[in-house]
């Protein structure tokens, strides 16, 4: 998971080097890019989520946050979900949600061991079996909601957060 050559794709019997691509698939997961908050604050209704933005604050979070870094993320069969750097296109983060974590062994296929230069698909060779861990495509929206400060203490009133949730697709449920 780390992206150690396990499978020898480099042919140099060195398995703790690390892999040209440590990337799992990105099988049905769209990619979000995420920056600077920018929601609409302009409404003509007060049945509108601008309206809701617009008299709760959603300006100062909008400065705040305005120099925001722009990432990437996308979920991948591998189970991960990757945090990409939009500028650089380096990986910040990847994370395992611990339900995916008991899925990860069946990544493993024993028969691939020694067979990296053979020709994919032919003579048991390849790579990894996909899992379909993280395979959702991430939403994101900023919400106006009670939560707790960096010091971990409850905020006494709504702050907006901008928050993500990942289906798993065919993995499981989600986060």
């Amino acid at each position: 998971m780390k992206g150690n050559d396990y499978f020898n794709y480099a042919g140099d019997c060195n398995v703790s080097k690390v892999r040209d691509h440590v990337m799992g698939d990105i099988y049905h997961s769209q990619l979000i890019e995420v920056g600077s908050p920018e929601a609409n604050t302009a409404f003509s209704s007060t049945n509108e989520e601008a309206y809701y933005r617009a008299t709760n604050n959603y300006q100062s979070f909008m400065s705040k946050y305005s120099n925001r870094e722009n990432v990437i993320y996308a979920g991948a069969n591998s189970g991960i979900l990757h945090a990409i750097n939009a500028e650089t296109g380096e990986e910040q983060w990847g994370f395992i949600p611990p339900f995916i974590g008991s899925l990860l062994p069946q990544i493993v296929n024993v028969d691939y061991d020694g067979r990296a230069n053979a020709v994919a698909g032919q003579d048991g060779s390849g790579g990894t079996n996909p899992i379909f861990g993280v395979d959702g495509s991430p939403v994101v929206h900023d919400v106006h909601i009670y939560g707790y400060n960096q010091d971990l203490i409850l905020e006494g009133s709504k702050t907006w957060r901008t928050l993500m949730f990942v289906p798993y697709g065919r993995g499981g449920a989600g986060f």
